[in-house]
């Protein structure tokens, strides 16, 4: 199958898949994919055994870029042939790249439609929704939104789609990002986070140096107010956690102000951060996670993750989620309380330069 046979057969059945009539969706649903095709095991049984925290924890491998192993040049193969083995290369990791994307569709809708939550011994759901089944579903969300405008490159640049990506990153799925532009995306943010907490040193000197302090036993370190912000930090915070996370355009920070919608795009992000911190803890704690995952998690957040090795990482990870997850085994009458207070350490520890630069961690 070609590359763009491959984008029309998505583009196909994302259109008979979504379409309000009713004609196309019963047309559709004899075609929709069974649980064998996507290898998705059938319900389990009540008696059956409570899933391994990997598998609650990592998302399918599907979500992220597959491997790309660009050829060495042979000095004695020509220019051209080595330019036409290059330029394969790529086209079937697009390939790829493109057919993952369906399998994720098909893997987030057999999830929906799979056997409601079991509980564990302790009450908890421990197999639906868990923490990989929302991460598949934000990362093939983020992917069909941005398909049709990447469809198109490939289609118009072909081999030539590697040059013109590199230009535009953030247009590319997740599973279409070469290693190059994951490079760029982080380089450049890494730059702009270091910029913004040099200019938040020099507004508010008041600012926290860290958010991971042990506080002593006995006392109620996940009430929200042992997190709020309090003076200059609090009316700058939404810019420089916008900034921070990449969630506003860096023609702002040129401009010299915080953009309009800095307060809504960074209350939004910490509320997803701190819901995955707590997904985290209850699905089995960060060593669960895989080498890559842990990767993307400290990125999500924030943390610089260019040269750091994956041990570090995983350290300064499960340093964060037990911060912002203190409390979180309160009873039901205190959760909305406890979710509070993992909002606010979360917020508390985008402001931390030993937490987000990884000050004083070894490489």
């Amino acid at each position: 199958m070609t590359l763009a046979e491959t984008i029309s057969q998505f583009m196909l059945e994302t259109y008979l898949t979504s379409s309000p009539s009713v004609p196309i969706r019963r047309f559709a649903s004899k075609f929709a994919p069974s649980a064998s095709e996507v290898n998705i095991p059938p319900a389990r049984e009540p008696s059956a055994t409570i899933p391994t925290a990997e598998a609650l924890l990592n998302p399918p491998p599907t979500t992220r870029p597959p491997p790309l192993d660009v050829p060495a040049r042979d000095p004695q193969k020509s220019l051209p042939a080595y330019l036409f083995s290059v330029g394969k290369t790529y086209i079937t990791f697009y390939k790829t790249g493109l057919r993952n994307i369906l399998t994720n569709r098909k893997l987030l809708a057999a999830s929906s439609a799979a056997a409601p939550p079991k509980l564990d011994k302790h009450g908890r759901a421990s197999t639906f929704p868990s923490r990989a089944d929302f991460v598949l579903q934000a990362r093939t969300r983020h992917d069909i939104a941005r398909l049709p405008v990447f469809g198109l490159v490939i289609l118009i640049c072909g081999e030539f789609t590697p040059l013109v990506v590199v230009a535009f990153p953030k247009l590319t799925p997740y599973t279409c990002r070469i290693p190059k532009q994951i490079d760029i995306l982080r380089r450049t943010a890494e730059t702009r986070r270091e910029a913004s907490f040099k200019a938040l040193r020099n507004a508010a000197p008041e600012t926290p140096s860290s958010a991971t302090q042990q506080q002593g036993n006995g006392d109620k370190s996940s009430s929200s107010s042992s997190h709020e912000l309090t003076g200059a930090i609090a009316k700058l915070a939404p810019g420089h956690i916008a900034r921070t996370l990449g969630l506003t355009s860096r023609i702002w920070d040129r401009v010299g102000i915080d953009s309009p919608f800095s307060a809504a795009l960074s209350q939004r992000a910490v509320r997803k951060i701190a819901a995955d911190d707590r997904l985290i803890r209850r699905d089995g704690g960060v060593g669960g996670l895989i080498d890559d995952e842990v990767v993307l998690a400290c990125e999500q957040r924030g943390m610089n993750v260019r040269d750091q090795q994956a041990r570090n990482l995983r350290r300064r990870l499960d340093e964060w989620v037990r911060t912002t997850t203190r409390g979180g085994d309160r009873g039901a009458a205190e959760a909305g309380e406890a979710d509070s207070a993992t909002e606010a350490a979360v917020r508390k520890m985008l402001l931390s330069e030993e937490v987000i630069l990884g000050k004083g961690v070894t490489t």
